[in-house]
């Protein structure tokens, strides 16, 4: 009956018949059985309100996969998914079964409010709770035939008793290893089921092997227009980009908004009758893959859920694609992550940089000239081992710069040499301490420089007594090297600092500056530097942040160092902190 690891279909079937369970559609079986008393759309279970839910039921039900995986967006029936199985698990095909959400309170909310109703409500499941009501909790329902287990995707929770089913909810906010821990709880049973429900996720996560392990399938509709299926993706939206000046006119956009067809161009307005239309004209399909025999995965994106109008998805779209222009890729990567259900890849996500220089060269100011309207220049200098990285900016009191000197230095002295040649004062010298800070604490205070350090805070509070607020770098503050000198040393944060460096780097001129003959080194540099998701060391929570992922970054740090400095002598309007 069973071969290697997989499970014959029709043994399940002969065995739960035997047993007295139901042998028919799960389909059937739901819609005669649940409730749904928190749906906005339907008070029972009905197949036609959410038809990209039925294969992934029936896929569960047919007892042929053991790893289940589902990439879909915010709001398209992952926890009513749930709210299905549950019950016919627990009336139909019984079996240890433990729902992992994304923390103990969390998943303790969920239980309480959502999941304990639907199986009281549903006769198929109430005759079964326990009488004892030291069997019931809030995390916990022992019933006589199978335990059901609620918890938090922590090792505690995953290192425990062996589970037949196992339910892993959000993927994108599990902790690395953590999707391993859960695949192991259910200790190689032939009829063990795993299933991880997710919103999109970033490339490097756990997520995209679990994923990418199982036969593809792709959500997607036979066109009204020629009758052939193609599968729904974001290109296939069409909209008028009209403005009123320079701003978006939002109402005529969202008027213009439509479906394509791909093929035949067939366009579908954006009304509610239309996009159930396409729903029901719906089905999954196999795309080609590289999987591992009984795992399936299935993806869809809220361009198949009729009730989400396409205009609010457009406009959502609009506002975080002029946001990625200047630089801020958060709304963009909610978009694709939360409403398409994709998964991020920073390199390729990003705005293209465009590094154009300004019409000058380092050569007009290697005697110290000055630019139009400067009020302050400074020196902000990246020690190594054995060389150093140093860089140049003059400032207008507007917050515009140019950019007048980069490079890398070898010898100290010619650090001072350069210092004097293009007129930089003592005060207006800042050296990075990240790297052998005692020797840079005396290299400053001999010369009467400053020290900076980034720091993984999001800001620092600063002011007197009456009037005490955050910003993101912190009061200059006193420290002594190991030979005796004394230097001043701001710390700052590098996640917001390096946010408003990529908002000077994507306006470039005239705003920020650099010269026609600027070295490969700095415009490599500029770009060495992305922000993603990583884990906090200490709250294991997850974190963005700056990563290195090419080459040398020193030049790029020597201009956080310059936003630094520019903010600290108030060149550079306010920079909020963040918590």
């Amino acid at each position: 009956m069973q071969a290697g690891n997989e499970i014959d279909p029709l043994y399940r079937k002969l065995r739960a018949a035997a047993n007295g369970r139901f042998t028919g559609c799960p389909l059937d079986w739901m819609e005669r059985n649940i409730a749904l008393p928190h749906s906005a759309r339907a008070t029972r279970f009905d197949r036609e309100v959410a038809p990209w839910l039925n294969d992934i039921i029936q896929t569960f039900a047919s007892g042929e996969f053991r790893q289940i995986a589902i990439r879909a967006p915010v709001g398209g029936g992952k926890t009513t998914l749930l709210e299905l199985l549950v019950p016919y698990v627990v009336a139909e095909d019984p079996g240890g079964m433990l729902l992992v959400g994304q923390s103990d309170d969390m998943a303790k909310d969920f239980a309480e409010t959502r999941l304990l109703p639907i199986l009281k409500g549903c006769e198929k499941t109430a005759r079964l709770f326990p009488s004892d009501r030291h069997q019931k909790r809030k995390t916990s329902i022992l019933f006589p035939h199978m335990p059901l287990f609620i918890a938090g995707a922590n090792l505690s929770s995953l290192q425990e008793k062996s589970m037949r089913y196992v339910w892993m909810d959000e993927l994108w906010r599990w902790k690395a290893g953590m999707i391993g821990e859960a695949q192991r709880r259910t200790h190689d049973r032939w009829n063990s089921v795993i299933i991880g429900v997710s919103q999109g996720w970033d490339d490097t996560h756990d997520a995209e092997a679990f994923f990418n392990a199982g036969e593809q399938h792709q959500w997607g509709v036979a066109c009204p227009g020629c009758g052939e299926w193609h599968r729904m993706i974001w290109s296939n939206v069409k909209w008028d980009n009209v403005y009123r000046g320079t701003q978006p006119d939002w109402e005529a956009i969202g008027n213009s908004v439509r479906y394509q067809c791909p093929k035949c161009k067939h366009e579908s307005p954006d009304t509610s009758n239309a996009r159930r239309e396409l729903a029901n004209r719906g089905r999954w399909q196999k795309a080609p893959s590289n999987s591992i025999a009984g795992c399936r995965s299935f993806h869809y994106s809220a361009l198949a859920v009729y009730w989400i109008p396409w205009r609010d998805l457009v406009v959502e779209w609009i506002k975080a694609d002029i946001l990625r222009k200047a630089g801020d890729l958060s709304a963009l990567r909610q978009f694709l992550q939360k409403r398409l259900a994709e998964v991020w890849k920073e390199e390729i996500n990003q705005a293209p940089v465009d590094l154009r220089g300004a019409n000058y060269n380092k050569a007009d100011y290697t005697e110290g000239q000055k630019i139009e309207d400067e009020v302050w220049r400074f020196l902000t200098i990246d020690r190594q081992q054995d060389h150093w990285w140093a860089l140049c900016r003059a400032w207008r009191a507007d917050g515009t710069s140019r950019l007048i000197w980069e490079g890398m230095v070898l010898t100290l002295e010619t650090i001072r040499h350069l210092q004097e040649t293009l007129g930089v004062r003592d005060v207006c010298v800042f050296q990075d301490s990240g790297y052998s800070a005692g020797t840079v604490y005396d290299e400053c205070g001999a010369n009467n420089w400053n020290a900076m350090k980034g720091s993984g805070m999001g800001g620092f509070w600063v002011g007197g007594a009456k009037r005490r607020y955050q910003r993101p770098f912190s009061e200059p503050g006193v420290v002594r090297g190991p030979k005796g000198h004394v230097c001043k040393l701001i710390v700052w944060s590098n996640e917001v600092i390096k946010d408003e460096l990529v908002k000077l780097r994507a306006k470039g001129a005239p705003t920020w500056e650099h010269p026609k003959d600027v070295s490969q080194d700095w415009l490599a540099h500029m770009t060495s530097e992305i922000k993603r998701d990583t884990i906090d060391s200490k709250t294991k929570q997850v974190k963005q942040r700056y990563v290195q992922v090419k080459g040398e970054n020193h030049l790029w740090d020597c201009e956080a160092m310059q936003v630094v400095a520019a903010a600290h002598f108030g060149v550079l309007g306010k920079i909020e902190a963040k918590d």
